[in-house]
């Protein structure tokens, strides 16, 4: 009877299948790289980068803004001429949207610690693309 030794042995490493997974959705071992960023991930990343400024600015303005919460539900009051409390669902919004975000900055910091190529997957492209946008 031949015994056969395995060509190669992997190692599961599940912390970086779980990082690249949730970043660009490369769950597979081939379908991580280590080669360079393309400049167009460079790009997608500095984006990223600004809508999480951008996001963090808009959340400490929603929550510093709290004594006049009153005064934008009577301006808008007399705009539309029903009452309703705007102040709370923009503020859940504005923290979703910044924890989203920051998330995902997270994850593309822990892609440059560890010297993987970032490929963010093009439904977070999208939603950070929104996010940056002006409603």
């Amino acid at each position: 009877m031949v015994r056969h030794q395995p060509l190669q042995y992997y190692e599961p490493q599940l912390c970086l299948s779980c990082l690249t997974g949730i970043y660009g959705c490369r769950w597979k071992r081939y379908q991580r790289s280590h080669d360079d960023t393309t400049p167009w991930e460079r790009l997608w990343f500095l984006l990223l980068t600004l809508t999480f400024g951008l996001t963090l600015t808009w959340l400490y303005f929603w929550w510093e803004v709290h004594n006049d919460y009153d005064e934008f539900n009577w301006y808008l009051y007399n705009r539309t001429g029903y009452w309703s409390d705007w102040s709370v669902p923009i503020l859940m919004t504005t923290a979703a949207a910044f924890t989203y975000v920051a998330g995902l900055q997270v994850l593309a910091l822990c892609h440059i610690a560890v010297g993987q190529q970032m490929n963010l997957h093009w439904l977070h492209k999208i939603s950070s693309g929104l996010l940056k946008s002006p409603l």
